[in-house]
């Protein structure tokens, strides 16, 4: 099997369709022989996490301490700018009902982490002024299947009364009813909640936000390096005796690359889905898995003009789609799961995104709207379709912190297609780490970051 690495020409999708002037970006035109961090990844955990490292040393910042030296970032990216999971997901921040529900005890914590995030995305496209169509709306979570909705509804009450009396709850309200297919546009749709949510899109908050940092800080604090594909790792102070210590505890990092060799003081991998390739202590724990999206666009206008974004769970056996719909009327729908995920080969440990499903596969998007919604039989065209990777871990938790047994080393991956909820605050938690030589205890609950997301080997071993 060849190395778990980001492949050459990846499926084109929407979020790819204006394209960053900095997609090829080389700062320098020869790769640096050192830097003092090197961040592996240049979607929106990498470029995040930069983003918070280079904010601490404005005068704005509430951690600025003058005189302090400002390291040197060296940013890799293996293909064109962020053309990873940040330019083929859903575009919207929120976390559903039903996972709210099954987190119990922990539901709080997780909604209050993911409001975190919804309000960082919409402070930072602000303060740094992107264009990134970003909206603060309102989400339904609908359900299709009249046994999952009753018990979901159920569910929901328990939590929101007396005997539960979850603070999530008044967050989430159940559409009337009466009104459900009517408010949701939705064919037989039995049960809506309607949930907060931020939408934007993706690629062009991560690029538009490393257009700002370049302008700033290229050069000396920031180096940016696409299509440098980091193909090993290994320390910088060892020899060939068998008691070398051991490769994961060096003071500084040699990251391989076909361009050269980098020596970094520290490293963040922000690799999600690929970060078995470069540490293989993650593998089994960070599972890469092929998931589908598209863009479609109707043939005329509609009405009703869809405002809200969806998650629409059919049945236990169809799964739950994710749907955005666009400003401009066109709608970004992911999902279709139930066509491939009992042929595992087809999607699991599969991180190949330049080859999409079988057609018979994506056909599942011909005439998704007309089948789905009200307002949508004038007919519809599936502009493009295409596949995303994805990191998933056996818990369905991220991890975040220190590489378990390094101490120069952090990540932040493995997210379970949810990223756009979590990374946000991940990243700014992991600058922090990284700049004051921190472990995650030292930081995560200052940032409401469960305990669950530490990385670690007892966790790893489970």
């Amino acid at each position: 099997m060849p190395q778990l690495q980001p492949v050459p020409n990846p499926t084109p999708s929407y979020w790819l369709s204006q394209p960053s002037h900095l997609k090829t970006l080389r700062t320098t035109a020869s790769l640096p022989e050192t830097c003092d961090i090197a961040i592996i990844g240049s979607g929106m955990a990498g470029i995040l996490t930069a983003y918070h490292i280079l904010q601490s040393f404005t005068a704005s910042s509430h951690k600025y301490t003058p005189g302090q030296p400002i390291p040197s970032i060296i940013l890799l990216e293996a293909r064109d700018l962020c053309s990873g999971a940040t330019a083929r997901n859903g575009g919207h921040c929120k976390i559903k009902t039903t996972t709210l529900l099954n987190l119990g005890e922990r539901a709080d914590e997780m909604f209050a982490l993911v409001k975190a995030n919804r309000k960082a995305f919409k402070r930072i496209s602000e303060t740094e002024n992107i264009d990134c169509e970003l909206e603060v709306r309102r989400s339904f979570d609908v359900f299709l299947d009249a046994d999952e909705a009753a018990e979901t509804k159920s569910g929901y009450l328990r939590q929101r009364g007396k005997e539960g009396n979850k603070k999530w709850t008044q967050s989430y309200c159940l559409v009337p009813q009466e009104h459900v297919e009517q408010v949701t546009s939705i064919k037989g749709a039995k049960l809506a909640l309607s949930v907060p949510v931020v939408s934007l899109w993706p690629y062009k908050f991560a690029t538009g936000l490393l257009e700002r940092l370049v302008e700033k800080w290229s050069g000396e604090h920031l180096n940016v390096q696409t299509n440098t594909s980091v193909t090993g790792i290994s320390s910088s102070a060892g020899n060939d005796d068998d008691d070398d210590p051991p490769i994961s505890m060096p003071a500084e990092t040699v990251l391989t690359t076909p361009r050269g060799a980098l020596l970094a003081k520290k490293v963040v991998f922000a690799t999600n889905a690929y970060t078995a390739g470069l540490l293989p202590q993650f593998t089994d724990t960070i599972t890469p898995i092929k998931g589908m999206a598209s863009h479609i666009v109707p043939s005329s206008p509609i009405n009703p003009h869809l405002n809200n974004t969806y998650n629409i769970t059919f049945s236990p056996e169809k799964g739950t789609d994710y749907l955005n719909p666009r400003p401009d009327g066109t709608i970004v729908v992911g999902g279709g799961g139930s066509l491939f995920k009992n042929d595992r080969p087809l999607w699991y440990n599969d991180f190949d995104d330049s080859k999409r499903f079988p057609d018979s596969i994506m056909a599942y998007w011909d005439g998704y709207m007309g089948r789905t919604f009200h307002g949508w039989d004038g007919g519809e065209k599936v502009e493009s379709a295409w596949v995303g990777t994805m990191g998933i871990t056996p818990d369905g938790q991220p991890h975040v912190g220190r590489v378990p047994g390094t101490t120069n080393q952090w990540i932040l991956a493995g997210f379970n297609g949810g990223g756009n909820a979590l990374i946000g605050v991940c990243a700014e938690a992991v600058a922090e780490m990284v700049l004051g030589d921190l472990g995650f205890e030292d930081v995560a609950k200052g940032y409401g970051i469960p305990g669950s997301f530490k990385s670690g080997e007892e966790r790893m071993q489970r």
